[in-house]
């Protein structure tokens, strides 16, 4: 009888979720909209997830990704948030913050949704400088669980970007920075005549420190002339900004913080390491940012495993 009352309850909860203007996050087993409580989330189906002590929800089935990267891992997050604290990437998020505002000047409340949030800087400054509510999904739980405890106004959880744990037509604007970028999952998630803001590293990206830790360093594809794929859409972007800047890295501590928050990191000895600390003074940032509006019936595309991220 309890649990025939709770599932009544849950069942109540999401008809009223359901009328909502925003966003729900999906149940993991059956789709259906989860409710949530201040200590967990359920569908009418009954299915709960605790929700963790720093407030997000892990929809991963199972709780990760079975055979595949897990993302991020805690050394890289502590790097990242190292760098964005500094403000070395500032420009690139400010453009990123101001473009999201343009797109949803006309809005009320819009909502905004990060595929592959990290931990969270990009969508905590461009939800605040756009009056949205953001939501953020990440495989990775330590950059998820980071992104919770910096960002308490975030709605969080550990999922995929190849099932976005979300409604059809849910969101304003979409994100994908330096992240996995599935056309057909994200486009499926966006409202009629919303944007996909989506930001990928240019041809010459970090290429000083690229040339202390590889012997033959090669340049990122570039998406500005079509050199390569064309960021794997199977649609041409409404406008393309690219951002270019230096990095001041007179601070060694942010040189090694730097190497170690790209795939890099991976493919440097420790004599090149060292050489990264000892000598990269200034770097060069160059990145593009790509707006894409939804199609009225985006194409599905076939979608590989969990790619690495482009940094």
């Amino acid at each position: 009888m309890r649990h025939r009352c709770d599932v009544t309850v849950a069942a109540t909860v999401v008809g009223v979720l359901r009328r909502s203007v925003y966003p729900a996050f999906r149940c993991p087993t059956c789709r259906e909209p989860l409710a949530e409580t201040v200590t967990q989330f359920a569908c009418a189906n009954g299915h709960r997830l605790d929700r963790a002590r720093e407030g997000y929800v892990n929809l991963l089935p199972g709780g990760r990704l079975k055979g595949r990267p897990a993302g991020d891992d805690e050394a890289m997050v502590r790097a990242r948030r190292t760098v964005l604290d500094a403000g070395l990437y500032e420009p690139i998020i400010e453009a990123l913050a101001a473009t999201v505002k343009r797109f949803t000047a006309d809005l009320s409340w819009p909502a905004v949704l990060d595929c592959g949030c990290g931990e969270g800087t990009y969508l905590a400054r461009a939800t605040a400088t756009a009056d949205a509510r953001g939501w953020g999904i990440d495989v990775s739980k330590a950059a998820v669980r980071t992104a919770a405890r910096r960002h308490r106004g975030l709605h969080l959880a550990v999922a995929s970007s190849y099932i976005l744990p979300f409604e059809d037509a849910s969101f304003d604007v979409a994100m994908s920075v330096f992240s996995p970028r599935p056309f057909a999952e994200i486009t499926r998630v966006l409202r009629r005549g919303g944007a996909a803001l989506v930001v990928r590293p240019g041809p010459g990206h970090l290429a000083e420190l690229k040339a202390l830790v590889y012997d033959d360093p090669r340049r990122h594809r570039d998406p500005l002339t079509g050199d390569g794929d064309r960021d794997d859409w199977p649609i041409a972007p409404v406008t393309v900004e690219a951002v270019r800047f230096t990095v001041d890295l007179s601070d060694a501590a942010l040189r090694v913080a730097l190497l170690e928050m790209t795939p890099f990191w991976w493919s440097a000895t420790a004599e090149r390491r060292g050489a990264v600390a000892e000598r990269a003074n200034t770097v060069t940032a160059e990145m593009v940012l790509a707006v894409f509006e939804r199609p009225d019936r985006p194409e599905p595309v076939d979608e590989p495993d969990h790619p690495a991220s482009d940094l």
